[in-house]
């Protein structure tokens, strides 16, 4: 299950991720994500996308693999991209998906996690 949600005075699209994906899910995942870009107001710079998985499992390998190629899809690359969460399993798995990508990071916290995209860009 996921939730997307648009800040817009900070410029960032979140994404909340609970529970296991399948790939279904994960398909009408990229598709709402897609669409919040999409709607997102035109500014500065490109949305900023903050990825909270506290709340998900520890995910096929098939999705890990999709979240990887969305990640490295020219088409979805935002200005910076941080992800979040406590568990040490599903930190290797998002360190996975981002290891091709210089601007986007693993963080432990939300806190931290905001604290990287609220940087200038450098």
């Amino acid at each position: 299950m996921h939730k997307i949600t648009s800040d817009v005075a900070r410029r960032i699209i979140e994404v909340k991720l609970d529970g296991l994906c399948s790939m279904d899910e994960f398909r009408t995942f990229v598709i709402e994500l897609r669409d919040a870009i999409a709607r997102f107001p035109v500014g500065d710079a490109p949305p900023a996308t903050l990825y909270d998985f506290t709340g998900a499992t520890i995910q096929t390998q098939e999705v890990v693999a999709a979240m990887k190629a969305l990640a490295e899809n020219p088409a979805m690359t935002h200005r910076r991209v941080a992800m979040y969460t406590e568990g040490v399993l599903a930190r290797r798995q998002a360190e996975r998906i981002c290891e091709n990508r210089s601007n986007m990071f693993v963080f432990t916290s939300r806190a931290s996690a905001l604290d990287w995209l609220a940087t200038p860009a450098g």
